[in-house]
């Protein structure tokens, strides 16, 4: 009887527990489905609805037609990951993009806290340059021309610029504490920018092959380097459009810069070629920045050579224009060379391989692979996850305010005459280009450090190497010290999420982290689908 009555209280328990679950998971889907919204309406300030849209709100041809800009997302020719849904009203010349306004909406749950707003806002570098650009230009003799001389780009650093009177010294600290110096003096304020630190050790570093291979490696953007698997270099690009694919680098000139050292299919053996490969990424613009004022643009590929001390150094670089109605391809190579006129060449074309670098580094590297293609992860975890949930708990602190700045980005960097479009030589085919780049490039499962690492021919496998791979460059910093923080996150990771799935079928029991992936795989366009490797 004792037994007997035992039983029917466990089996009792267990129908409370399975009445619990289930009430709580109605309340979960309840939760879910008002966070999802219906697509429908103007979004306000204080909802919490996580939507998707394309890049329709770059633009802004009510206000201005030059400003009209290509829908980005949702197409072939301008695939791009989804952003979150404002709901805005459409415009009246472009009725493919939406109307601008000072408010971009975003739930309420990512808006910056009070701290952050404090040391954020959006409208920082807008004031900044709208206060410094007038001084700038007051340096510069002829604006169509620029800087007449390098003694008026050290005139930044040294002797500073006469601050606008409507401006003060509180100002410009308040804004840019880190980059410039208002100081007083006399009558008169002065706007002077911090002396990068490179420059304070060695004025003319910049000028020297050795600093332009190292920051390569160790600059601002460590992310493009690659190894060379193949030689001879040959465009992808349309022959018919683009001209010969073939690169004008050739082994001859190659062989020539490393002095009889090996062949160039030894270099490429031992692994001692690398390139920056700005060529098809860049080409099919080249006409169309060319055609605008004040800037211009090449197709590029720069070579390095890996030296016995383990160092690089430069040895070529390609600029190329495509044929046009009114002549061929032209491609010109250029090396390091000893008479004055050649050295300069080499050094123009030094500073348009490094123009291109920048860019990549702000369009892709940093906005398109570290803001942009998270925002679908987001949106997608806020409506398939619970708050409750682990992997939700374990996301959260890492998507934490990159919806707001992605919104304000929309509003001030990276929209129609914003300041990427004014700071960087494509100008108004920037975000274009950054499309480009995610069409060719972006897949879900290279993204990880290490498997980025391999793509490029940087690192290959080695189980008995630190972090399970040996670099192909041994001094190549962004590596070593961005290994060692992927490593450190990557196990804390694999124990928080074994914790809680100790067996697979858990995962795949788990029906809000299953509509989770479905939703990041399927929701955007059949292009970006495939870029995610695969049903995992």
């Amino acid at each position: 009887m004792q037994i007997m009555g035992s039983l029917q209280v466990r089996q009792h328990g267990q129908e409370i527990v399975l009445r619990q679950q289930a009430g709580l998971r109605r309340l979960r889907e309840e939760e879910l489905e008002v966070i999802r919204g219906d697509g429908q309406g103007e979004r306000k300030a204080f909802e919490r609805i996580y939507d998707y849209d394309v890049y329709n709100d770059l633009g802004d041809p009510d206000h201005d037609v030059s400003k009209t800009r290509p829908v980005l997302g949702g197409s072939k020719e301008f695939p791009y990951p989804r952003r979150c849904r404002t709901g805005r009203p459409r415009s009246k010349k472009d009725p493919e993009s939406e109307t601008r306004s000072s408010f971009v909406y975003v739930p309420r749950d990512e808006a910056f806290s009070e701290v952050k707003s404090a040391t954020f806002s959006s409208k920082t570098l807008q004031l900044a340059l709208r206060a410094a650009i007038p001084s700038i230009q007051t340096a510069i003799i002829d604006a169509k021309l620029g800087f007449p001389h390098f003694t008026a780009i050290d005139s930044l650093f040294g002797d500073g610029l006469t601050l606008p009177q409507r401006q003060g010294v509180g100002f410009f600290r308040g804004l840019l504490p880190r980059l410039v110096n208002a100081i007083s003096g006399g009558t008169q304020e002065l706007l002077r920018f911090d002396t990068p630190a490179m420059i304070e050790r060695d004025k003319f570093s910049w000028l020297r092959d050795e600093e332009f291979a190292r920051q390569t490696l160790a600059g601002v953007n460590p992310y493009a380097i690659e190894l060379i698997k193949e030689f001879p270099l040959v465009s992808k690009l349309d022959p018919e459009v683009y001209g010969p694919p073939e690169s004008a680098i050739t082994e001859e000139k190659i062989e020539e810069e490393i002095k009889g050292v090996m062949t160039v299919q030894e270099a490429i053996e031992n692994k001692r070629l690398f390139m920056l490969d700005y060529h098809d990424l860049l080409l099919p613009y080249v006409h169309k920045v060319r055609e605008l004022e004040g800037t211009t643009l090449y197709g590029s590929r720069t070579i390095f050579f890996l030296t016995n001390d383990g160092t690089l150094r430069p040895l070529a670089i390609e600029l190329t224009i495509p044929p046009s109605a009114t002549g061929p391809q032209w491609k010109q190579v250029f090396r390091p060379c000893r008479d004055a006129t050649g050295a300069w060449l080499w050094r123009h074309a030094k500073s348009h391989v490094r123009a291109h670098d920048s860019c990549h580094h702000e369009l892709i590297s940093h906005w398109l692979r570290t803001h942009c293609c998270v925002e679908p992860y987001i949106i997608a975890a806020h409506r398939q996850l619970s708050e409750m949930h682990p992997i939700y708990r374990l996301l959260h602190p890492h998507f934490r305010y990159n919806m707001e700045i992605n919104a304000l980005a929309r509003q001030a960097l990276i929209s129609g005459g914003g300041i990427i479009e004014i700071s960087f030589s494509p100008l108004k085919y920037s975000m274009e280009i950054s499309s480009v780049a995610y069409d060719q490039l972006w897949r879900f499962d290279m993204e990880a450090l290490p498997a980025d690492l391999i793509r490029r021919g940087m690192a290959v496998e080695d189980p008995t190497a630190e972090h399970g791979l040996r670099l192909t460059v041994d001094d190549y910093p962004f590596a070593n010290d961005g290994l060692l923080i992927w490593s450190a996150i990557r196990q804390w990771v694999e124990d928080y999420v074994s914790h809680y799935y100790p067996d697979p079928n858990y995962i795949t029991d788990d029906y809000e982290l299953q509509r989770w992936w479905d939703e990041v795989r399927t929701e955007d366009t059949a292009t970006r689908r495939t870029r995610h490797g695969g049903r995992n």
